[in-house]
C-alpha cells in the first residue's frame, strides 16, 4: 500500500512537471490533456485520476510554487521591527534574489503572465493572484503609512501612491527580465531601481541614514 501511494504521488508529480512544460511551450489555453499525457508517458485516464480537468491541473501547477509575492510577504512578515522603508526595500530585494535563483518559479511566472488567456472558466485561476497582489499592496501600504506616522516619509509622497509605485516597479522588473530572456542582471538592476525609488520616499534629512547611502559614504572615505 505504501509503495502504491508513493507511486501515485510520483505519477502526480510527473503529470504536473509535464503540464508545466507543455503549458510553457504551447500556452495554457492551446494545450491539451493528450499532449500532457504523451509528455508524461501516461494515459488521459491517469490524469483524470489525479485532476478533475485542465483548469484544476493548471491551478495545481501554480499552487506548488512560491510566487514572488509569497517571498515578498514572508520577508516583510519576518522583519516587523525596524525602519518600515528599509523593510520594504529589503523585502523587494529578497524577492528578486529568490526569483533569479529559482528556475521553476521563473517558468511558472512566465506561464501565468505570458502563456495564459484568462477567459471563461480559466478566469477563476486569477483569484489566487488577485489575492496575493492585494496582500502585497496592503503590506506595502502598511509600511509606507507607518513611515509617514513616524515622520520618515517625504511630503512629496502619499502612502498609497508610494506603495503602488514600489509594487509596480517590482512587477515590471520581473516581467521585463523574463520577456527579454534574462538579458540583464535582475538583482543588480533591481537593487539599484528599488533603492532609488525607496530613497525618493525618504525625508531628505533622513536620506543619509539609509543603508545604501551610509555604505556609499563609507566606501568614499576608504
Amino acid at each position: 500500500m505504501r509503495r502504491t501511494k508513493a507511486e501515485a504521488g510520483e505519477t502526480r508529480e510527473s503529470i504536473l512537471d509535464s503540464a508545466e512544460a507543455v503549458f510553457l511551450e504551447h500556452g495554457v489555453n492551446q494545450s491539451t490533456l493528450n499532449q500532457i499525457a504523451a509528455h508524461a508517458g501516461v494515459t488521459r485516464g491517469a490524469i483524470y485520476f489525479h485532476f478533475k480537468d485542465k483548469i484544476e491541473l493548471y491551478q495545481e501547477v501554480v499552487e506548488r510554487v512560491r510566487l514572488p509575492q509569497d517571498d515578498l510577504l514572508t520577508k516583510a512578515f519576518h522583519c516587523e521591527v525596524g525602519n518600515p522603508l528599509d523593510i520594504a526595500l529589503d523585502a523587494g530585494i529578497f524577492c528578486l534574489e529568490n526569483f533569479a535563483g529559482d528556475q521553476r518559479k521563473q517558468r511558472v511566472f512566465t506561464i501565468i503572465t505570458q502563456r495564459c488567456e484568462y477567459v471563461g472558466e480559466m478566469a477563476q485561476v486569477l483569484e489566487r493572484l488577485r489575492t496575493l497582489n492585494e496582500e502585497v499592496h496592503q503590506m506595502l501600504l502598511r509600511l509606507t503609512t507607518l513611515a509617514k506616522k513616524r515622520g520618515m516619509l517625504s511630503s512629496e509622497w502619499r502612502p498609497e501612491i508610494a506603495a503602488r509605485s514600489l509594487q509596480s516597479a517590482m512587477s515590471g522588473l520581473l516581467s521585463e527580465w523574463m520577456r527579454l530572456n534574462k538579458s540583464f542582471d535582475l538583482v543588480a538592476a533591481g537593487t539599484m531601481t528599488l533603492t532609488a525609488i525607496v530613497d525618493s520616499f525618504r525625508k531628505k534629512d533622513l536620506l543619509a541614514q539609509a543603508p545604501i547611502a551610509k555604505a556609499k559614504k563609507l566606501m568614499a572615505v576608504s
